[in-house]
């Protein structure tokens, strides 16, 4: 039993991992729990999971340890666990969007691109996610950023409070659209950033970026198919607590020299992205105006009213990202420590 298990999970990670065998499993079926070493991710799989920017590509994703509990008789109210201990990642920068086309015939045969939205979809999108420590760095032509994440935490909520609850309440359901709306969070204790340039002015070292913030998090609202589970639209709020930075001239110049490389990319990455937003919008019009024509004949009693009124409070009708936090505070400081010039201070507050 258990070597049939094992080959069934080797099969299915084999197509996210490289290197996967047996050996490295440890199962134990009764307990529904397992252990994994030194995983290390395919790139080309992961980018197109997390649907990462096409301005950006992934070159490394390794863990050292992987932990999995599964609740086999609570399945429906209650996440399969997943703990990591160390990630380590490596992303840089592309000189020209990447495609997304999938580079092999394969690629468009995952389950995910096929089947329909039924319980090991919801299973899945109901997996519960912590990790010890990651461990990330982001190089481009101009400068390169250590990230140190710690005690990072993904989960599916409640939509009405953001906290976690039964399973069966994080998704709301309209069978009419065909279409189901799923609500994560994602929490850490701590960031910090560096971001340093790779080429200095002059052969002088600059002072490297430093940002670090507490507790946050981020609230993740997904809109679905049910009949292939395509994403139609998602919406990502950042929340953090206080922010303080203190800056240097000569930091600032380097945080906008900084933004300023990554630019040309990114506005093409953007075309490229409504470019292909355009294409899909004109092969679904029609289908779409044809469930909103059938919609309100399908509603038969209060219930049904009652769900629908219910997922069009929480309906997404396109992408959007949010950034959300209750006071920035920004020091500028004088390299030189000069008395007579002073340092500004700006704050700005949220205010309800």
């Amino acid at each position: 039993m258990t070597a049939i298990i094992k080959g069934q999970i080797i099969k299915h990670l084999s197509k996210f991992a490289k290197n996967l065998s047996g050996d490295r499993i440890r199962l134990s079926t009764l307990k529904g729990e397992g252990n994994l070493t030194n995983l290390e991710l395919d790139e080309e799989a992961l980018m197109d999971l997390l649907e990462l920017p096409s301005w950006m590509v992934l070159t490394k994703a390794f863990c050292n340890k992987v932990s999995v509990k599964i609740p086999w008789t609570k399945l429906k109210t209650h996440p399969i666990c997943i703990y990591l201990d160390q990630v380590e990642v490596e992303l840089r920068t592309c000189e020209e969007p990447r495609t997304s086309t999938p580079s092999t015939p394969d690629a468009k045969q995952t389950p995910a691109a096929t089947s329909k939205y039924g319980f090991v979809e919801k299973t899945v999108d109901g997996v519960f996610v912590s990790i010890n420590a990651i461990n990330g760095q982001f190089v481009s032509n101009t400068f390169k950023a250590d990230i140190q994440i710690s005690r990072f935490v993904v989960q599916s909520v409640s939509p009405s409070t953001w906290q976690p609850t039964d399973l069966r309440m994080t998704r709301i359901k309209d069978q009419t659209r065909g279409e189901t709306l799923l609500f994560k969070m994602v929490e850490w204790s701590t960031i910090r950033l560096t971001i340093d340039a790779l080429d200095h002015e002059g052969g002088r070292p600059n002072t490297p970026i430093r940002i670090i913030t507490n507790q946050g998090q981020i609230h993740i609202t997904m809109k679905k198919k049910l009949s292939d589970c395509d994403i139609l639209a998602s919406k990502l709020s950042v929340l953090l607590d206080d922010i303080l930075w203190v800056l240097t001239d000569s930091q600032i110049k380097a945080v906008i020299m900084h933004f300023r490389s990554l630019n040309p990319v990114i506005q093409k990455s953007t075309q490229q992205s409504k470019a292909m937003a355009n294409q899909k919008q004109q092969t679904t019009p029609v289908v779409k105006q044809e469930v909103d024509a059938k919609r309100p004949h399908n509603i038969k009693n209060a219930k049904e009213l009652a769900q629908l009124q219910y997922f069009e409070q929480y309906d997404l009708h396109e992408t959007s990202y949010h950034f959300c936090t209750q006071r920035i505070d920004l020091h500028l400081c004088d390299e030189m420590n000069r008395p007579e010039k002073g340092e500004p201070r700006i704050t700005l507050i949220k205010h309800f």
